[in-house]
């Protein structure tokens, strides 16, 4: 049979009204089929069974871009419709995992499994798992129950989110209070009086609690930004703890995180425990000698003794940015000048295409939700094959997403002889550009989108049947991981020349001297800096085990005994906490640090065989990307590798090598 290729095209101007007889007569239609499959007989139960319950699930088409119109649209009414669908397309995913009936019908192949072909038996092996976690297997009384509190889990994270979406609030400053925050931050912004309104986004937030050189507007900033979500949003988390505690239980587990890591590559929490206070101990000694450093040079600007000066968290960026001036002369302000966004995006895009063997075209009539948006096809140089569309959303507006992802709406898949191509949207929030300059990055914003393209090429690279092997279907705490690996790309002297040119004069590149430097200075205050994402693991992970009725209390409790900074007051960080009401993250944010020690092994290989190589880049981008969720990560890995998996070079990331 003849392979046919199809790109879908999603249709973005779809009104409300459409989207809701659109969803209703795709979920109508999913309902039939899988009450048909339910009620197959015992004899004709076969492998062509379980594809059609995958086709069901893995049909995409139109939900998955209409529930991705609740992060990017400009219509609001576009977004609330979006939001009301996504409440009921995760109780129908609920109810159908909780179908007692389709898992009776399912299990039936378990004893067939291994004479299945290796993607297939891992399709009815994840089938049979999950059916059994949400509760399918549960006798009538429970299973009820555990469907109850998972719909209503689906409504207080869905509300967590789009009240995160739809912040407008805004922080009024004077020129005065401003001072050190780079004019072209500020001067755009609408005014009230003589004070500029300063929002929450990152292109504002991050210079101000960077560079403003009053403390107190650095801190009203922060408290602000760690009010969002308010009480309400508090509330929703700590029903949810509740709820998915007491889901775990009706399942037999001790609590949720023990429930939720049971399915992950970690296993068990005590893993993770241990993994994160192994960190917490290395990273803390590092952390206070740092902290020490910055104390020094708090105590020398304010001009305060140093034994009556103390660290405040709004201090942390502030003089860190100060000392890797005084120490490496690197000036983020100064750096950015040479990073204009479109040299950084199409040098990241030149990076990944050589590395990975691919071809991007940019599409000329793309079809997009925003004029700005672009859209690429991407093509596998060593065969000519179109592998699927990615596009690109890069600046914030009132309603989108806030911070930093890649949302994969389509996945891919093949039926009946014809792949559906995956697509799937970055979207970001990079600085608007004006009439006076483009866009401007620093480092930190060159890596963050090296990092949020990783994901981009793992959903694309995908070569699996179902759509279940998705990136959706990579455990979590393997799915940052390629993402990570490619973090490294942007601290190669070789990449970064590459990505840049002054943006008065593009012939001018950034600094020979000036790059080494802020290689050089990849480590300053790393302990400081990681030791806060050891505290969010740890308090995701006591979240989950011990519960919290006050989740603020035991956020700012534990946040502030592993990191030794206090939180201003007034504030509820959990509020605002978007991975803690996220299912892929729930009990799940060591995936960072976890996935980061896979990335930095695996970057091992492209160390030793040159990291713009091409021939290391596509055994990569087959054996690491391609299977998406087929496969376990830790054979993968050894594949790649040709070894098992170590932390050797995590450790030196961190500067926990001794050297």
């Amino acid at each position: 049979m003849t392979e046919h290729v199809v790109i879908r095209k999603p249709d973005w101007t779809v009104p409300p009204e459409k989207m809701r007889s659109l969803a209703d007569d795709d979920l109508g239609k999913a309902k039939k089929k899988l009450d048909e499959i339910a009620k197959t007989p015992a004899e004709k139960v076969s492998l062509e069974t379980l594809l059609k319950f995958e086709e069901v699930l893995g049909s995409d088409f139109p939900l998955g871009y209409i529930l991705f119109i609740k992060h990017v649209a400009v219509d609001k009414a576009q977004r609330d419709m979006a939001d009301d669908i996504e409440k009921e397309v995760r109780k129908f995913a609920n109810e159908v995992w909780g179908r007692k009936d389709l898992y009776d019908v399912l299990v039936q192949l378990e004893p067939q499994i291994d004479s299945f072909n290796p993607e297939d038996r891992m399709l009815l092996d994840k089938t049979l798992k999950q059916f059994r976690h949400q509760g399918a297997a549960l006798d009538d009384d429970k299973r009820k129950e555990f469907l109850e509190i998972a719909n209503n889990i689906s409504i207080l994270e869905s509300d967590f989110q789009r009240v995160l979406n739809e912040i407008t609030t805004t922080v009024p400053f004077t020129k005065e209070e401003l001072q050190g925050v780079p004019p072209p931050v500020y001067e755009s912004l609408e005014k009230d009086g003589e004070k500029y309104l300063c929002p929450l986004d990152y292109p504002v937030y991050i210079p101000v609690v960077y560079y403003a050189r009053n403390p107190e507007t650095r801190k009203r900033m922060m408290t602000t930004y760690y009010q969002r979500g308010g009480a309400e949003n508090s509330q929703r988390l700590s029903d949810a703890l509740a709820l998915r505690d007491r889901q775990a239980k009706l399942l037999g587990f001790s609590n949720f995180a023990e429930y939720v890591i049971s399915m992950k590559m970690a296993k068990t929490p005590q893993r993770v425990f241990d993994f994160m206070n192994d960190l917490k101990t290395k990273l803390s000694k590092l952390s206070g000698k740092e902290t020490a450093r910055l104390r020094e040079l708090k105590s020398k600007e304010m001009n305060t003794p140093l034994e009556k000066t103390t660290m405040k968290l709004w201090d942390i960026f502030y003089y860190h940015e100060m000392l890797m001036k005084e120490l490496y002369a690197v000036d983020q302000n100064e750096i950015k000048e040479y990073f204009p966004i479109d040299s950084v995006i199409n040098g990241v895009l030149d990076v990944y295409q050589l590395v990975l063997n691919l071809d991007f075209k940019e599409v000329n009539e793309p079809n997009v939700w925003y004029d700005d948006v672009r859209e690429f096809a991407v093509t596998d140089k060593t065969n000519g094959q179109t592998l699927g569309v990615f596009l690109l959303d890069l600046y914030p507006r009132d309603g989108k997403f806030k911070h930093y992802a890649m949302f994969n709406f389509l996945e891919r898949r093949v039926k009946d002889g014809t792949t559906y191509l995956p697509i799937c949207a970055l979207v970001t929030n990079f600085d608007k550009p004006t009439k006076e300059r483009p866009s401007l990055l620093n480092h930190n914003d060159v890596e963050t989108f090296f990092h949020e393209f990783g994901h981009v090429m793992h959903v694309i690279s995908n070569q699996t049947d179902y759509a279940r092997f998705g990136l959706g279907g990579v455990l979590s705490d393997f799915s940052e991981t390629p993402s990570m690996m490619f973090e490294n790309w942007a601290w190669k002297e070789e990449v970064l020349t590459k990505l840049s040119r002054h943006y008065k004069n593009p012939e001018k590149k950034l600094p020979s001297d000036l790059l080494k430097r802020m290689i050089d200075a990849k480590l300053l205050d790393i302990g400081t800096l990681q030791l806060r994402q050891v505290a969010y693991s740890l308090i995701d992970m006591i979240y989950h085990t011990e519960g919290a009725e006050d989740t603020s209390e035991v956020f700012r409790r534990i946040f502030e005994e592993i990191t030794g900074y206090e939180m201003p007051d007034d504030t509820r960080m959990d509020a605002g906490f978007g991975h803690l009401m996220n299912s892929l993250y729930t009990a799940g944010y060591y995936t960072y640090l976890w996935s980061k020690a896979y990335a930095e092994d695996i970057f091992t290989k492209f160390e030793a065989n040159g990291f713009m190589n091409p021939d290391a880049g596509t055994e990569y981008r087959r054996k690491i990307l391609a299977p998406g969720g087929s496969l376990d990560p830790d054979d993968m890995v050894k594949s790649f590798l040709g070894r098992k998996m170590n932390t050797d070079a995590f450790m030196k990331s961190l500067g926990l090598d001794g050297t």
